[in-house]
């Protein structure tokens, strides 16, 4: 319903613009913009899409049953430690808000300032852009798929007993994708912005602010998720993951190097010992 109130403004939006500038220059940016977010969404699409879709339209259909008394995941030491000083039962946080407000408020605001300036500009928009757009909302589509496929079939009971979907935190998985994303792409922007390219200090002071308010505002979500005692520290950390890893794969796999997830794994040798590292740049 909200996809179609948007898609309904975004048609006002042009009829109004069409009605108030020359027929033609009207239709020529009609057809560019259209020709844009068509070929963002083309270029946006692949095979492994096709799976993930389909969990994503019927991951309702999957009950819970006996596999939640195979796949269940107690508690560790330190998730009640950490609970025991963290939690306070009944706390209603900002963090712990409908997880799908701020990624949705996100992508809507983008894709309208985008179209709008791809229609009342002369910028230069091409379909990069919302092909960022689009993508940035598949991530979070994948996140919340994989979030309610395992919280449907593992069982582990919150922590203030409210129900057995603890594992692991959609909040904080779904949050960090979307600054997980949102860091990659903007650090791909420093580096092609002239002035930040010539200016190594104000280079590195974005770079830094930009971590900080991202990871901040995805660590305060994973923190309020204890905070109200809704989720153990290891369900916070592992959503953590998830997202992240979730939205590095897809921005690398676009807009990356030619490269392989096994590319972030090395393997080394002492001649004693074998040891294996996963690294991530962040």
């Amino acid at each position: 319903m909200k996809i179609v109130l948007f898609l309904v403004l975004v048609a006002i939006i042009i009829f109004l613009y069409a009605s108030k500038t020359d027929a033609q220059q009207s239709n020529n940016k009609f057809i560019e913009t259209t020709s844009n977010i068509s070929e963002a969404i083309i270029s946006s699409v692949n095979y492994y899409d096709i799976p993930i879709g389909a969990a994503f339209f019927y991951r309702n259909s999957i009950k819970r049953s006996s596999l939640n008394d195979i796949f269940t995941i107690s508690p560790f030491g330190f998730d009640h430690e950490v609970n025991e000083s963290v939690s306070i039962n009944g706390n209603h946080s900002m963090g712990s808000m409908d997880k799908d407000i701020i990624p949705r408020t996100l992508f809507f605001s983008r894709l309208a300032i985008t179209t709008g300036l791809n229609l009342f500009t002369d910028l230069e928009i091409t379909p990069k852009e919302y092909q960022k757009i689009f993508l940035m909302q598949k991530s979070i589509i994948y996140t919340y798929t994989a979030t309610e496929i395992v919280k449907n079939l593992v069982r582990r009971d919150r922590p203030d007993g409210s129900d057995t979907q603890s594992f692991f935190s959609g909040h904080t998985a779904n949050t960090f994708a979307a600054a997980t994303f949102l860091h990659l792409e903007l650090f791909d922007l420093y580096d092609e912005w002239d002035l930040a390219k010539e200016n190594p200090i104000f280079n590195s002071a974005l770079r830094t602010t930009t971590f900080s308010v991202l990871y901040g505002w995805a660590g305060y979500v994973g923190y309020s998720r204890l905070r109200d005692n809704k989720h153990y520290l290891s369900d916070v950390v592992i959503g953590a993951a998830v997202g992240s890893l979730i939205s590095y794969f897809l921005y690398d796999s676009y807009f990356g190097k030619e490269s392989t997830p096994f590319d972030m794994i090395s393997l080394s040798s002492n001649g004693k010992q074998v040891g294996l590292a996963l690294n991530i740049t962040f």
